[in-house]
């Protein structure tokens, strides 16, 4: 039962310090807006590979050792006019990521930044990217596509004597990554997998996306002239 309790407590330290972490975002959400039309919509991700085995780990001083968590939680906002794309994300963080790009129906470029975070030195070091996206449309309400991906990824991490301490050191660790990802996309529902491998020590990690987006047509019908 303690041992239970203790994990609870854990855990919801762990995801305090979640909110710092940033990743590529979905291909298949990008591709998924109409044109002329404001989009809404929310996912989740779970991330497994290196690095992401244990929720709290002790260093070699004894102390506890927060790293992100392995699922992500975002919502989404994104407005298309001809082939420009423009939007803004919460990826489980109070960071908005701004993304900006162009998408048809068979390509699409996606690029993203968080400007508000910074590196433990406070330094100006902020999670971006750049997304190629090639869609294959197999029927009017049926997608299927691929990615290729670079990002200056972050995650949130911290040292502490002891869960939740006000002395603890506490800062954003970054790391580029290089990846592809593939999606299917049926109407407003989409199901996508990514891989990306860390280019500094070479982690690899796989994410699975499910995601949800709803289209609003924010086109204007000409009106006749008589």
């Amino acid at each position: 039962m303690a041992r239970g309790i203790l994990w609870i407590v854990l855990m919801a330290c762990a995801l305090l310090f979640v909110g710092c972490s940033s990743h590529a975002p979905s291909a298949s959400k990008f591709m998924n807006v109409k044109p002329h039309s404001l989009s809404m919509g929310f996912g989740g991700a779970a991330v497994v590979g290196d690095y992401y085995d244990e929720v709290v780990q002790r260093d070699d001083d004894g102390h506890d050792s927060f790293t992100e968590i392995p699922f992500m939680l975002e919502g989404a906002a994104l407005g298309r006019v001809e082939h420009f794309v423009l939007g803004v994300a919460l990826e489980t963080s109070v960071w908005p990521r701004f993304t900006a790009g162009i998408a048809s129906d068979y390509f699409g470029v996606q690029t993203w930044v968080t400007p508000f975070v910074w590196d433990e030195a406070s330094k100006p070091n902020r999670p971006f990217g750049i997304m190629l996206i090639e869609q294959y449309p197999i029927q009017p309400n049926f997608n299927v596509g691929f990615s290729q991906f670079f990002s200056n990824n972050s995650y949130g991490h911290i040292d502490s004597p002891d869960c939740c301490s006000l002395n603890a050191d506490h800062y954003t660790v970054y790391y580029k990554e290089l990846g592809v990802g593939f999606y299917i996309t049926y109407k407003i529902l989409s199901f996508e997998f990514r891989y990306g491998n860390e280019l500094e020590s070479g982690n690899d990690r796989f994410y699975f996306d499910i995601n949800l987006m709803f289209n609003v047509n924010i086109s204007q019908k000409k009106k006749d002239v008589k």
